[in-house]
Parts: structure tokens; sequence; C-alpha cells
């Protein structure tokens, strides 16, 4: 019973890791998705392009830090912080990318949103898991 409680929780995590996954194959603020902007400015600027593999990036991060808890609940801390890390990722992008693009804010594409959407979810599993880890030291 408690481990069905714990993968319900921690489940927000997982599926907000999935959407930011997901966001790099949607458009954001042109016709076209962050994978195919790669793969069109890789040939121009190596650096800049690498910025747009930041949101898969930051998911796969999200992905392996929600597994583990799932795996295991003892690593409920070393969850929080490779979350931090992947979300780290994706603030990096998030000031970066959409500073050029703030202008076209108002036009963004479903990416945008769906990236928006798995930070915050990723970020609510972050909360909730710092809110559990306190509740049981409060416990012991």
């Amino acid at each position: 019973m408690e481990f069905k409680k714990y993968v319900n929780t921690y489940i927000i995590g997982f599926i907000g890791s999935l959407i930011i996954i997901l966001s790099e194959f949607f458009s954001w603020f042109s016709n076209y998705n962050l994978l195919e902007i790669y793969i069109f400015t890789s040939s121009v600027e190596l650096a800049d392009s690498f910025l747009y593999l930041f949101p898969i990036m930051s998911g796969i991060i999200c992905l392996i830090a929600s597994s583990l808890v799932i795996y295991k609940i003892e690593l409920k801390v070393k969850s929080v912080i490779v979350s931090f890390v992947g979300l780290g990722f994706l603030v990096i992008f998030f000031v970066d990318y959409i500073s050029q693009e703030f202008e076209f804010l108002l036009n963004a594409g479903i990416g945008f949103y769906l990236g928006v959407v798995g930070f915050l979810l990723v970020l609510i599993n972050i909360i909730n898991s710092l809110l559990s880890i306190e509740k049981q030291r409060e416990g012991n």
C-alpha cells in the first residue's frame, strides 16, 4: 500500500519529464520544432545550436530522477538534486532562447506551452518530494 502511494505522488514528475521531452518535437516560435532548428543551425554555429538540445537533455535527466524515486524510495534527496540539475538546463534554455524570441511570445506554438507545463510539473514534484522528506523527518 505504501509503495502505491509513493508511485502515485511521484508520477507527476515522470509525466512532467515526458512532456518536456515531447516539447522538443513541437514548434516553439516558428514552424519548425527545436530538433529541426538544431539540424538547420548546427552547420552554421555549433555552440548556439547545441542550446536547442537542452529541453530533451533536461527531460531525460528529470526522467532519470523520477525513475530513481520510483525504483527506490530512499533516493528522494538524490532525485531532487538530479531534478534541479535537469531543470537548470531548461532554465538556461528558457532564458537564452525566449529572450531572443521575446517579441514572438504571443505567437508561441504548442511546444513552448508543453515545455512550461512540463517544467511546472517537475517543479511541483520537487516541492512534493521536499515536503514529504520534511514530514518523514518530523515523524521520526
